[in-house]
C-alpha cells in the first residue's frame, strides 16, 4: 500500500472516530453549552450597543455643546479625578466600620488609577493603612499569632480595587462603590484579604458617597451624567 493511500485511509478512520465521538456525546450537554454561549454572546452585544449609544451621545455633545439653550458640560479626565481625590484625603474610618470587634482607624491615604468603564462605571485603587489597629474579640490561643499578623499587616497598609457606579440624583452625583479585590502590602494572606474585602463591602461601603455638583452663582443645574472611555461628562442646563 502506498504512503498516500495509507495516509488517506488513516484520515478517513480519524474522521469517522471524531464523528462517532460527537454523536456519542450527551445532546443535553451540547445543548446546555450552546445555550451558555448564546447568553454570553447576547451580553456582549448588549454591552457593545450601550457603549455605541454612549459614544454617539458624547460625540454629538462635543460637536455642539451649546445647542440646548444655554446648556454646557464639564469634562472630568482620570487625572482630574485623581487631583480632586487629593482634596478628600486622608479620609478616616473607624475600625468598627469594617468589623464590630476592630479597634482603631482605617485611613484612605490616596485614590489613584482611575479607569472609565461602560454603563456609567469607573474603576480606581484606594490606598489604605491602619492606625492603632487591634482586634478586641475573643480569640483561641492557637489563632492569636494569626490575629497579631493581621493587625500588623493592616497597619502597614493595603490596596483596594474599587468599582464605582455613578448616578445623578438632582444636583448630586451618587457613587456606589464595591471592593473587587484587596491586597495587603506587607504579608499576603488570601483568607484575611477576603474577610477584609467582605467586611468593607458589607459595612464601610454599604452607603453610597454623595457629591454636590451645584455650581455657585450659576442658574444651571446638572441634568445628565455620562461616563465615556475618556471622560466623566456632567451636563448642566437652566
Amino acid at each position: 500500500m502506498s504512503a498516500r493511500k495509507l495516509g488517506a485511509r488513516l484520515g478517513a478512520v480519524l474522521t469517522a472516530a471524531l464523528l462517532l465521538g460527537g454523536c456519542a456525546a450527551d445532546p443535553r450537554v451540547r445543548a446546555k453549552s450552546l445555550e451558555d454561549e448564546n447568553k454570553q454572546l447576547a451580553r456582549s452585544v448588549q454591552a457593545a450597543d450601550q457603549a455605541v449609544q454612549g459614544t454617539a451621545s458624547y460625540l454629538a455633545e462635543m460637536q455642539s455643546p451649546a445647542k440646548a439653550g444655554g446648556a454646557f458640560s464639564l469634562y472630568f479626565t482620570p487625572e482630574t479625578l485623581e487631583r480632586m481625590a487629593t482634596q478628600a484625603v486622608p479620609y478616616r474610618m473607624q475600625g468598627r466600620e469594617f468589623n464590630s470587634k476592630l479597634k482603631g482607624e482605617i485611613i484612605v491615604e490616596r485614590v489613584t488609577d482611575f479607569q472609565f468603564l461602560s454603563r456609567n462605571r469607573l474603576r480606581c485603587k484606594a490606598h489604605l493603612r491602619g492606625e492603632k489597629i487591634k482586634y478586641t474579640g475573643s480569640v483561641p490561643s492557637f489563632a492569636k499569632g494569626q490575629v497579631k499578623d493581621f493587625e500588623q499587616a493592616v497597619t502597614k497598609g493595603a490596596i483596594a480595587d474599587l468599582e464605582v457606579r455613578l448616578e445623578l440624583d438632582g444636583p448630586h452625583v451618587i457613587a456606589r462603590a464595591q471592593a473587587t479585590d484587596i491586597r495587603l502590602k506587607a504579608k499576603r494572606d488570601s483568607s484575611a484579604e477576603s474577610r477584609l474585602q467582605d467586611e468593607m463591602n458589607k459595612k464601610a461601603l454599604r452607603l453610597p458617597l454623595v457629591f454636590d455638583m451645584t455650581i455657585q452663582g450659576q442658574g444651571a443645574v446638572p441634568r445628565r451624567l455620562l461616563v465615556t472611555g475618556n471622560h466623566v461628562v456632567v451636563t448642566y442646563a437652566p
